[in-house]
């Protein structure tokens, strides 16, 4: 490969080694930046035109060579070669093949700084979009869910014990209204991360002085950078989307747990979709809730590219060094990532087969015993004197074997009218006593309904 193959071959007398080329090369990677590096030069000519670097006519050319190149690529033509360090040079290169020596000028007052930074938050500004909308369609799914099966109980657990009768609809809702935070941090990225770094150049500015804003605007940002070494430097941006996205995925995790736990035959709360489930290549009988588990699996990735950027930036000096082309992958990895995850996540939902019944079956009579408790504390006893009266029925019951709702009278003796107090411990009533705002009785759950429908 010659020196004059690169870009700024001029200051240097022989070319690249082999081993350097090939530890320098990013296209691979970056390659996902089209899009938006094809968007930044197109506003990036108008700056120049406006500014009076480029003419109208020149423009033009240039603006129809760019387009011309991604539809090239679009339709699955080959435009790249072993020479092009990234997509930014890349296209460069092609844009100048195109159309002569006027490509030269599109660089004009621009870095591959301020550019890979501009072409980086607009991907994660699109991206995001997505991701909102997908997090949007997972939501409509459960809200549906949940008012389909209002109504219908189940335990609810907490060390993976059985700790209170619940409705299966405020379990689904759990998942909603996290999922609305997830939301809410992404929309609030969006408005945090909303400057545009085009014009800041290398490190200390463009010296052709064009109007940053209408750039700014023209790519869809509402402010532009305030300070070229911010700009062109940090990597915040990044490491709160792949926060964002780890904390979604973290969540997803979670019920994903659950949904595992719940589909074994020990439970047999659930019955996923056979699409959403695999085989064993051994035993013929199983079937396996990959899908879940595959979810599960994926948040540890998501958790480790957070982590890579982390590691990636804390000691990068300012403005930019090299190291910083190692920050794109975490991104559009974990970016497809929970786009895939949450669309598995959204159908395994849709498609499975819930067996109320059997989580009816599986509900214990312990599960009243904190009713048993606040029942006692309404005929005046202090509710840690009642505690103390249901732990000592419930560890004798333990012993015996049977449920403390079976114990002979004689073990009920310090309970006041424990006749009438037994007749109310029922699931249904347990439930019904829980109105309180957030809670999981009938009146509580449409509340939520309520707002899930608002929002």
């Amino acid at each position: 490969m010659k020196a004059k193959s690169k870009m700024w071959s001029g200051r240097f007398n022989s070319a690249m080694a082999k081993s350097m080329t090939e530890l320098s090369f990013s296209l691979d990677v970056d390659k996902e930046l089209l899009e938006e590096d094809i968007q930044g030069s197109l506003a990036h000519g108008k700056g120049l035109l406006e500014a009076g670097v480029i003419s109208k006519i020149e423009y033009v050319k240039i603006a129809d060579a760019l387009q011309s190149i991604l539809s090239s690529v679009k339709k699955g033509k080959k435009l790249w070669n072993a020479q092009d360090e990234d997509i930014h040079m890349a296209v460069e290169r092609v844009l100048t093949k195109r159309i002569g020596s006027l490509g030269k000028k599109i660089h004009t007052g621009r870095s591959r700084n301020d550019q890979v930074a501009t072409d980086f938050k607009l991907y994660m500004r699109h991206k995001t979009v997505d991701i909102l909308d997908m997090l949007s369609k997972l939501q409509k799914t459960v809200y549906e869910l949940a008012q389909k099966h209002a109504g219908r109980l189940m335990p609810g657990y907490t060390h993976l014990q059985q700790a209170q009768p619940i409705q299966f609809s405020h379990y689904l809702m759990s998942i909603f209204f996290a999922l609305e935070r997830d939301r809410k941090r992404l929309s609030n990225f969006l408005s945090l991360h909303n400057e545009c770094p085009l014009g800041s150049g290398a490190i200390a500015g463009s010296a052709f002085s064009y109007n940053r804003k209408a750039v700014a605007a023209d790519l869809g940002f509402a402010n532009i950078s305030a300070n070229s070494i911010d700009a062109v430097s940090h990597r915040d941006m990044a490491l709160e989307f792949l926060s964002d996205l780890a904390i979604i995925g973290s969540t997803l995790s979670r019920y994903a747990e659950d949904m595992v736990i719940w589909s074994s035959s020990e439970f047999g709360f659930l019955t996923l979709h056979d699409k959403f489930s695999s085989g064993s290549s051994m035993m013929p009988q199983k079937k396996n809730p990959d899908s879940m588990e595959l979810i599960r699996g994926k948040s540890g990735r998501l958790i480790g590219n957070f982590t890579a950027m982390f590691t990636l930036v804390k000691g990068t000096p300012l403005t930019y060094s090299r190291d910083l082309q190692e920050d794109k992958l975490p991104v559009f990895d974990s970016t497809k990532t929970i786009l895939v995850c949450l669309q598995v996540f959204k159908e395994a939902l849709e498609t499975a087969k819930w067996n109320f019944e059997n989580m009816e079956k599986r509900m214990l009579p312990a599960l009243l015993a904190t009713d048993l408790a606040d029942l006692l504390v309404k005929k005046g006893v202090a509710f840690r004197d009642a505690h103390h009266i249901v732990g000592n029925l419930v560890g004798i019951a333990a012993k015996q074997g049977v449920n403390f709702t079976e114990l002979p009278d004689e073990h009920w003796k310090g309970v006041p009218n424990a006749k009438e107090l037994k007749k109310k411990l029922t699931f249904a009533y347990s439930v019904s006593r829980r109105n309180i705002e957030g809670g999981t009785g009938g009146k509580a759950l449409e509340q939520q309904f309520k707002k899930a429908k608002a929002i």
